[in-house]
């Protein structure tokens, strides 16, 4: 996971005033590399971490979003393609749509667009 989820899921917690100065992989590297202007304020890492599937969901839904966006023309009524190219299409889409019933938010098997 980077640091960009972490620092979503601390500011989520915390607001603001913080800086992260390294990586974090672990409750070690949470107290050394995320300092705090208010140490107060500093969420504990257990409640950290917690966060983490949920803005992994957050992350996947946008890219799928994204996905699914660069090929809605493939449903428009007036493009000429083949029924069988059409329905392969429809199933990309919707193994798309489907990919949150995956239980790991941080390990995806995205579908293959039709070539």
């Amino acid at each position: 996971m980077n640091n960009d989820l972490w620092g979503n899921i601390i500011y989520k917690l915390s607001g603001s005033g913080f800086a992260i100065y390294g990586e974090l992989n672990n409750e070690n590297d949470y107290n050394s590399n995320v300092v705090f202007e208010d140490i107060s304020k500093k969420p504990a890492w257990s409640d950290v971490e917690a966060g983490k599937d949920g803005e992994g969901w957050i992350v996947v839904s946008g890219e799928r979003k994204g996905k699914l966006e660069s090929c809605d023309w493939t449903v428009l009524p007036d493009v000429p393609m083949s029924s069988e190219k059409r329905t392969e299409w429809e199933t990309y889409r919707q193994a798309l749509r489907d990919i949150t019933s995956q239980s790991d938010p941080f390990n995806i098997t995205w579908p293959t667009p039709p070539a």
